[in-house]
């Protein structure tokens, strides 16, 4: 039975865990091959190994070299990319109201929520019109619009962001 993705490749970052690991899971089920992404090595490596078929590779999405080695390393492998899935976000613990978030817990987040988002597309669409096209999917969260129960600033504002 063919998968609505078969033929396909497709980049998931923080995909060792959460919405990631599940679209990795998914995707794969459906045909695509599949580039785990995270910077957790142990939960990446575990989540590839669910998938069909799947290489895990631990990228720093607020690195641009790191963004550029990871697209680089799945094209090595698959000969293409048609799909950039970019889901990698961290929530600090020390991510709070504006008047205790301090500017480096802000800054930590935006790298990683919104930058990342940012470098992710800047050198991952290169590789889809390169194949003739594909698809990308930046995940965000409701939080962007209706705001966290708890105290969240700088994770509230990166999801605007994106």
């Amino acid at each position: 039975m063919m998968g609505r993705l078969d033929g396909k490749v497709a980049v998931i970052t923080g995909a060792a865990g959460g919405i990631g690991r599940e679209a990795a899971i998914l995707f794969s089920g459906e045909g695509a091959r599949v580039c785990v992404a995270d910077m957790g090595v142990e939960a990446g490596e575990k989540a590839a190994a669910e998938c069909r078929e799947a290489f895990f590779f631990k990228a720093d999405v607020s690195d641009p070299k790191s963004v550029q080695a990871m697209y680089a390393e799945t094209e090595k492998r698959y000969g293409r990319i048609d799909v950039l899935y970019n889901n990698a976000g961290i929530m600090p613990a020390d991510d709070d109201s504006i008047l205790t978030t301090e500017p480096d817990a802000w800054d930590r987040v935006q790298a990683v929520n919104a930058k990342g988002v940012y470098l992710c597309c800047k050198y991952g669409i290169p590789h889809l019109l390169k194949a003739g096209g594909g698809s990308v999917i930046n995940v965000a969260s409701f939080v962007a619009l209706m705001g966290a129960a708890t105290s969240q600033i700088a994770y509230t504002a990166s999801k605007g962001a994106v």
